[in-house]
């Protein structure tokens, strides 16, 4: 055999060696674990603490909704909307609106038309959640026939609205 095959037999065993060397490296290893997360772990706190109850626990869905159906009631009377969907806890008001198709064009514009004729007919301590969002139109229709077959309670409804309010994009 000639000395070229050699320095090619060679040469291949030095790159696999290389390659297998870079494969074994501490790159892809998982750091040390530092004493003060293995103290944290086996502490005698939890490691979940418990979860907070909602301060409407209490709370009967349907009752809260009386602030709803109000605002429901006044901006049904705008031109532009087709159909609303609202419901209330405490002083908050969780509106969606279905507007004409020409609206749609200038809903910013829209958004601003109904926070302030929201703000002219409901009481000044009311906190409007006013948004034309799909998602949270659909999310909000499903709350809304769920509190009316009472399977809501008050802190699932606090739950829930807090879950909607990520869907609006807009907020007063």
């Amino acid at each position: 055999m000639s000395n070229r095959y050699y320095q090619m037999l060679v040469f291949c065993l030095f790159l696999t060696m290389v390659l297998l060397s870079a494969c074994g490296s501490a790159a892809g290893e998982e750091p040390p674990k530092r004493e003060s997360d293995i103290i944290a772990h086996h502490s005698r706190e939890s490691v979940n603490p418990p979860q907070e109850t909602s301060m409407y626990e209490n709370a009967d869905a349907q009752e809260e909704q009386s602030l709803a159906q109000q605002a429901k009631a006044s901006t049904e009377e705008m031109e532009q909307v087709t159909n609303v969907q609202a419901v209330s806890l405490d002083n908050h008001l969780y509106i969606v609106p279905e507007v004409t198709h020409s609206t749609r064009w200038n809903l910013e514009a829209f958004r601003e038309e109904g926070r302030e004729h929201l703000k002219d007919t409901l009481p000044g301590d009311t906190v409007i959640h006013l948004s034309t969002d799909q998602k949270a139109n659909m999310e909000l229709k499903r709350l809304t026939e769920d509190i009316q077959n009472g399977t809501v309670s008050g802190e699932e409804l606090d739950r829930r609205l807090e879950s909607i309010q990520e869907f609006m994009k807009t907020d007063v």
